[in-house]
């Protein structure tokens, strides 16, 4: 994203100041400084806040901020003294003083974010004091929004003055370039709870999808039932897989022009990858991704979707390459995603996985931990360290990880099924675990068909069990030659290894034992 503050040009991507000819490269805490003041749009940013944004609520010295307050003046020609730009606001904070304009692009093209508003919610409550819970569920909202690192979303201040104004979807798109609206209305009585949300297309006016929300409410439950909605509301509205980034990702893969939805592209890509498993797919974004982190280099979702990319390499031989480290370099590039933009929930996330394929539990748990409290909004963030605790045998945690993150993304792979799965294998309830398996077939996905020869053969149908075999041999012919390798991560689920290999080797896998004999 590129915004100009006076006469500089910020590049975010690049972490980079331009006034004239003269380039000054930024690090990412004066950096963080501009984001927060041009995302307040004018409003007070006090100092809680920017410790909070920038250093994570970390304890820092007054000295600290003021030369990161100083960094931020001089990346855009202001100081101190002048404040001409950046004002100080005493004993509150800061602000900016100066309107902010992002350069201008050629027509057709797009900034690198998509950006959305939520309109206040409309109280159709018969008791008008209701009004309190609207203004709530409207904030909660787009406090979850925010959690969201490839998203721009307008302030409140913002809202309430589109709101008052009764801008229609076009004028929003003009105004303020915010190319979705999330707007909504509640209605509660003394035992429920209804909320009706609708996203619409600021270019076409046209509305992209509707949720509704019916809860039993009392004024105990009221607030968590509050920020519940809002979770699973943006989840399911904003998230990775939702019709935000699916729309802005078909809008990315419309440029010809070579703009800054270039990165924008390529991790849009991906979360189809991610979502399709092309491993053609995979080819062309393992190869495309050096190139572009190249050129920006601060692109924290670019440097966290590669990380997984080369981790899929290393954990189920997607387009493996003989002789290459691929989890030592996926975990540099979840390291550097995580120096890019340590609030990024999924550049976590990335992190975390590479960490517990290293055997590194107590790194796992320290990413998976931040990740969680980043964005428990994330289906994707949920799901991974979800499927990871099931791994680790930490099975309620599992499942009820993975439960959010189906409710979240109804559509969603069929692994996500796999820890319930080994709940019933472990309870020796071998039918109720093959019809979960099979909830959502992933034909083609090697451990999808292993665990059906597994299971298949656990309930007796030996036939389908061998054929089952047969298709696992054809999808992942090097299967029994490395499974005992991959099951070195099923250490805390012995129970469910023993009882897959015996049945592996029922049904004619032939597999070696763990010191190499057969």
């Amino acid at each position: 994203m590129k915004v100009r503050i006076g006469d500089a040009e910020i590049d975010f991507d690049r972490m980079t100041a331009r006034t004239g000819d003269t380039v000054r490269n930024l690090t990412r805490q004066p950096l963080d400084i501009l984001r927060s003041l041009i995302s307040a749009n004018g409003e007070i940013v006090t100092k809680d806040q920017l410790v909070e944004t920038v250093w994570n609520g970390r304890i820092i010295t007054d000295a600290t901020l003021s030369t990161a307050i100083k960094e931020a003046r001089r990346a855009v020609g202001d100081n101190g003294s002048a404040q001409h730009l950046i004002e100080t606001v005493h004993g509150v904070g800061f602000r900016l003083a100066a309107p902010t304009k992002r350069p201008e692009v050629k027509s057709g093209s797009h900034v690198a974010l998509p950006c959305v508003v939520v309109l206040p919610f409309r109280n159709t409550s018969p008791d008008v004091d209701a009004q309190f819970v609207c203004d709530g569920l409207t904030d909660d909202i787009i406090a979850e929004l925010s959690r969201f690192r490839d998203l721009r979303v307008l302030s409140r201040t913002t809202s309430d003055v589109i709101s008052a104004a009764q801008l229609d979807p076009a004028e929003i798109l003009d105004r303020y370039d915010a190319h979705f609206v999330i707007e909504g209305s509640l209605r509660l009585t003394p035992t429920r709870l209804r909320v009706s949300v609708q996203l619409t297309a600021s270019d076409t006016s046209a509305i992209v999808v509707t949720e509704q929300f019916d809860r039993e409410a009392t004024a105990e439950s009221l607030f968590d039932l509050q920020e519940q909605i809002a979770r699973i509301c943006v989840g399911r509205l904003a998230g990775p897989h939702g019709p935000v980034a699916l729309a802005a990702a078909e809008s990315a893969r419309t440029q010809t022009e070579e703009t800054s939805w270039d990165m924008y592209r390529l991790v849009s890509d991906f979360r189809r990858f991610y979502r399709t498993y092309d491993t053609a797919l995979h080819a062309e974004l393992r190869d495309a991704f050096p190139g572009a982190l190249e050129r920006t280099p601060g692109s924290s979702s670019g440097w966290a979707a590669y990380a997984v990319l080369l981790l899929e390499e290393f954990r189920y031989h997607v387009n493996e390459r003989e002789g290459v480290d691929s989890l030592g370099a996926a975990t540099q590039a979840a390291q550097n995603a995580v120096q890019a933009d340590n609030r990024n929930a999924f550049a976590q996330v990335a992190l975390a996985m590479c960490s517990l394929f290293a055997m590194d539990v107590a790194r796992f748990d320290q990413a998976a931990n931040r990740a969680l409290a980043l964005n428990p909004g994330n289906s994707d963030v949920l799901s991974e360290i979800g499927h990871c605790y099931a791994f680790l045998g930490r099975e309620e945690d599992a499942i009820r990880l993975l439960d959010e993150a189906m409710e979240i993304s109804p559509e969603h792979p069929g692994w996500y099924h796999f820890a319930k799965t080994w709940r019933y294998a472990r309870l020796g309830m071998y039918d109720a675990a093959l019809l979960e398996v099979q909830m959502v077939p992933t034909p083609g996905f090697y451990w999808y068909h292993a665990h059906l020869v597994w299971l298949f053969s656990a309930v007796g149908q030996s036939g389908q069990a061998k054929a089952e075999a047969a298709i696992l041999r054809e999808v992942f012919p090097g299967f029994e030659a490395a499974v005992m390798q991959e099951l070195a991560l099923w250490e805390a689920n012995a129970d469910l290894k023993d009882s897959a290999l015996a049945h592996w080797r029922k049904a004619g896998l032939v597999i070696p034992d763990e010191a190499g004999g057969w």
